[in-house]
């Protein structure tokens, strides 16, 4: 298997991975983390501690792609570094054989994928498991709450990904396979989840735990899942009537960390705040009396400190902010 992107994620799965017997390729556009996992491995500490080293860590695509007997590459990358990656991915020649997952957050990955490399060959795939990644390279694996799903990014195929959500428990990360319509719903779940905390611990400077404890953010994040829940319900999805207590009880159990968008401004990196709370309110916008203003209030904050870190243009500003 081929890895791209070996940040908490995906040094995860790889560390998983070839503990189970797989071999993994990595590709890591960081020389830093490169140089780590090349010389030291990977080190999860953590829900689980695992030591493991992978074959070997690529700089590039192009040097991944000269491994011929790839047969699931894995993009595990942030959302915003997409279009980059699948501009290189789609100009060089891959197994033919080999399938792509989209494995990373937000609403649709898996579409820009598939339009780059066809959807025949695109899974996508909600991890739910989770961690952050430390200065001297190892990764703490804050929690995992099985399954994980993995689903085809076309209702065309029939056929689940079976084979992949296979490989993966018997690495020990239990994986279901679904249908197209349930990983999407899966996705968009997993979307409004993120878009309670998030954003809103990394305006504030709150873990995610202090967030749930003080009564006014626990209520802030409260609004912010019901307004993703309605969202949801235009366009299909039903959660049950006990959806936004559910909500609660999983974002209660987040821990007491921050989330990966806080280290991104720290870090002065862009964010994924188009793909999560961004593309509830641009999916809201598209229906008439739908409230989405805490989230379109969040996706305003963000994207005003991406611009005061100079991660994103002046007039890189989506139209769903200035008009409607």
């Amino acid at each position: 298997m081929g890895i791209v992107g070996l940040g908490p994620v995906g040094s995860i799965l790889s560390a998983y991975l070839v503990r189970s017997g797989v071999t993994v390729y990595g590709m890591e556009t960081s020389s830093k983390r490169r140089d780590q996992v090349n010389q030291d491995g990977f080190r999860i500490r953590g829900y689980a501690e695992v030591d493991e080293k992978p074959e070997r860590c690529f700089s590039s695509l192009a040097e991944l792609a000269e491994i011929r007997d790839l047969s699931i590459l894995f993009i595990c990358t942030k959302t915003w570094a997409l279009p980059a990656v699948m501009e290189d991915l789609a100009s060089l020649r891959w197994p033919d054989s080999m399938r792509v997952v989209a494995a990373m957050n937000g609403i649709g990955p898996e579409d820009f994928v598939g339009e780059k490399f066809g959807k025949d060959r695109v899974c996508r795939a909600v991890l739910n498991f989770a961690g952050n990644q430390q200065p001297d390279g190892h990764t703490t694996m804050n929690w995992f709450h099985p399954p994980n799903l993995l689903g085809p990014a076309t209702e065309r195929v029939a056929k689940h990904m079976n084979e992949i959500a296979e490989v993966l428990t018997a690495a020990g990360l239990v994986s279901y396979s679904v249908s197209h319509y349930e990983i999407k719903k899966a996705a968009f779940f997993k979307t409004i989840l993120n878009s309670a905390l998030n954003a809103l611990c990394a305006a504030h400077g709150l873990t995610m735990a202090r967030a749930m404890q003080l009564r006014h953010t626990r209520r802030t994040a409260r609004t912010l899942l019901r307004e993703g829940l309605g969202v949801a319900a235009l366009v299909g999805y039903n959660f049950g009537e006990d959806a936004l207590d559910r909500c609660i009880e999983y974002l209660q159990g987040g821990g007491d960390h921050y989330p990966s968008m806080w280290f991104d401004l720290k870090n002065r990196l862009p964010t994924e705040i188009d793909y999560i709370n961004g593309k509830i309110v641009k999916i809201g916008r598209m229906f008439k009396g739908v409230d989405v203003s805490y989230n379109l209030f969040f996706t305003s904050a963000i994207i005003t400190q991406e611009i005061k870190n100079e991660t994103r243009d002046d007039e890189d500003i989506p139209d769903y902010l200035i008009n409607g």
